[in-house]
C-alpha cells in the first residue's frame, strides 16, 4: 500500500481503479491487496468493492475474501514472550499487531499513538505488552532510514528464530520465521489454481521481496529499497504518479489483445 498503492497523501487515483476493476471482472483475474497493513484498516481503503477483492495482511499471516477471512497464521504464546523481550532491549516505539487490535504502549506517546492509526483501524494503548489476550502476527519497530539497516541487523543476530524485514525506510517488521507476502499468495495459488507465473506483483520494501520472487512478473516502483530495486523485472515511475495504476491497466489492454 504506502509506497506503492498510495500516493503520500494515502489516496489513490478512483478513477484508474474503477478502470481497472471493470477490466479484471471481464477477463476473470483475481485482485490482491497485500500488505503488511492490518485487515480492517486494509477494508477502508476500498469501502464500496470490498467483497471483489482478496486480501493478503499482516505481511501474509491472514488471507482473506472480501469479509471472509480464509486462512490465519499467528506466532506462539512463547514466540511473542520472546518479542515481547526484544521491545524491552529495543527502545524504539512498537506496535503489536494482533487478529483483533493492534497495540501500543503508554509509555510511547500520543503522537505515536496517533500515526499508527493510519495504518490499524482497530488499535489499543495499553500500559505494557504482558495485558494482552490475543493471536499475535508481528511486531513493527519505528525507526528512520539512517538506523534502519543497523536495527534489522541487530534483531536477526540476536534474534535469528525470527524473520526481520523492513516494512519500508522507516519501520522494521518482526514475525515468524519464513512468514512473508508470498505465504499468503503461496495460499491462494493453492485454492484458487492459479500458478504463480500466473501472478503480477508490485511492492516497494524488503516485505515485499518474498512475494516479488514468487510471482511470474514483479515490479518496484521508483521510491522501493535497493534491494527490492535488484529482483524486480522492472522499476515503474512513483505511487505520486500513480505509475502502479497505470502499468496494471497497460497489462490488461495487453492481456485483453491477447
Amino acid at each position: 500500500m504506502d509506497g506503492t498503492w498510495l500516493n503520500d497523501n494515502k489516496t489513490y487515483d478512483q478513477a484508474l481503479f474503477d478502470q481497472i476493476l471493470e477490466q479484471v471482472e471481464k477477463q476473470d483475474i483475481k485482485f490482491v491487496i497485500a500488505s503488511g497493513n492490518q485487515y480492517e484498516n486494509l477494508k477502508t481503503r476500498f469501502p464500496k468493492v470490498v467483497d471483489k477483492l482478496y486480501f493478503i495482511a499482516e505481511n501474509g499471516a491472514l488471507v482473506a475474501k472480501g469479509n471472509q477471512i480464509l486462512h490465519v497464521n499467528h506466532i506462539s504464546d512463547e514466540e511473542f514472550r520472546t518479542m515481547i523481550q526484544i521491545t524491552e532491549e529495543i527502545k524504539n516505539p512498537v506496535v503489536v499487531a494482533g487478529l483483533r487490535s493492534a497495540y501500543v504502549r503508554t509509555k510511547d506517546g500520543a503522537a505515536y499513538h496517533k500515526e499508527m492509526e493510519k495504518y490499524f483501524k482497530h488499535i489499543t494503548v495499553v500500559n505494557s505488552f504482558d495485558e494482552i489476550k490475543d493471536d499475535i502476527f508481528k511486531i513493527s519497530f519505528d525507526t528512520n532510514v539512517n538506523e534502519l539497516a543497523g536495527l534489522i541487523q541487530k534483531i536477526r543476530q540476536n534474534y535469528p528464530q525470527f524473520e526481520v524485514v523492513a516494512g519500508g525506510q522507516d519501520s522494521v517488521d518482526v514475525q515468524a520465521k519464513g512468514m512473508s507476502k508470498a505465504v499468503g499468495l503461496r495460499y491462494l495459488s493453492q485454492s484458487l489454481n492459479i500458478n504463480p507465473e500466473e501472478m503480477v506483483a508490485f511492492g516497494d520494501g524488503e516485505n515485499d521481496n518474498a512475494m516479488l520472487e514468487y510471482v511470474g512478473l514483479s515490479y518496484a516502483t521508483s521510491a522501493a529499497l535497493e534491494g527490492t530495486r535488484k529482483i524486480v523485472d522492472q522499476v515503474i515511475g512513483s505511487s505520486n504518479d500513480s505509475a502502479v495504476q497505470k502499468e496494471i491497466i497497460k497489462l490488461l489492454n495487453a492481456n485483453q489483445k491477447d
